[in-house]
């Protein structure tokens, strides 16, 4: 079998991560697969989990992150609210 990583996505800790693969079969079928990958001192990076992605799904799972139905987060403009208050004297 032989794979091609087509994206890795980190996660914030680093030990982590996604990878979008292309794997190749000996008869020369391809898959696109999404792999769940740990990191260990000891022997580097390892699958957890794989999950192949149909034909029929691709286009689906594309048009979903693609969508309205997805919202970036984007930072606002706005300054955090300030809330004042008196000053006031003890006693």
């Amino acid at each position: 079998m032989n794979s091609t990583i087509l994206n890795v996505f980190p996660s914030d800790s680093g030990d982590q991560r996604l990878v979008l693969a292309q794997e190749t079969d000996a008869a020369g079928t391809a898959t696109l697969v999404l792999r769940q990958e740990s990191r260990s001192p000891h022997v580097g990076w390892f699958v957890q989990s794989r999950i192949a992605i149909e034909p029929n799904q691709v286009a689906a799972l594309k048009m979903t992150l693609t969508s309205n139905l997805v919202k970036e987060t984007t930072p606002t403009e706005e300054g955090p609210a300030v809330i004042s208050f008196r000053t006031a004297m003890a006693g």
